[in-house]
């Protein structure tokens, strides 16, 4: 009987990390160019909704312009640039929270930047953190939890990455992880020896 409590509290800790995901706007990109086109529209990326001010580019070593200085994408071949400038702002369609835990800078064409990137709830500031970076590719550390809107300001950056949650279960951290994981395994052993 022990160890089928401790098989589905496990099967239920993996069914909980399973609700994050990574931003890495891939399923958008276009070789060599920009997504939407400079249309200054924003863009929507796996449930999220970016400004108006971002556009997805090519940064892999065939993109042409869009890669100098860059070297690729974190992951893939593509990332979002605030190619207008100004403030990124990032909402989840339809309205809702999340959780934004990491995410991935690089400074244009590899110049030395530093970005705010803040975590809003209703219009309140829920968190704050300053990020300088170049090139290669910077990791931010977040730890936003219950956020609508996710802001990222100063300077011309590429971001790729974002690790995300649902906000419905905020991911464990890696320590509490192993701790409950030994803990399943002794009560197993227990149920297994006596």
């Amino acid at each position: 009987m022990q160890k089928l409590i401790a098989l589905s509290l496990l099967a239920s800790l993996s069914s909980g990390l399973a609700q994050g995901s990574v931003i890495h706007f891939d399923e958008l990109g276009v070789p060599g160019w920009v997504y939407p086109d400079f249309s200054n529209t924003g863009f929507v990326s796996q449930g999220f909704v970016f400004s108006d001010n971002m556009d997805v580019i090519d940064v892999s070593p065939s993109g042409g312009v869009w890669s100098n200085g860059v070297g690729a994408g974190h992951s893939g071949n593509y990332a979002a640039f605030n190619d207008y400038g100004g403030t990124m702002l990032m909402t989840r369609q339809g309205g809702g929270v999340f959780v934004v835990d990491t995410l991935w800078l690089n400074g244009w064409q590899g110049e030395a930047m530093s970005s705010v990137i803040e975590g809003y709830l209703n219009g309140a500031l829920v968190g704050s953190v300053f990020a300088g970076y170049s090139s290669p590719w910077s990791q931010v550390q977040t730890g936003f939890g219950s956020i609508d809107t996710l802001s990222i300001s100063g300077g011309y950056f590429l971001v790729d990455d974002i690790a995300i949650n649902d906000g419905s279960q905020p991911l464990p951290e890696p320590a509490t992880l192993l701790l409950l994981s030994l803990g399943l395994l002794g009560m197993a052993c227990r149920g297994r020896c006596t």
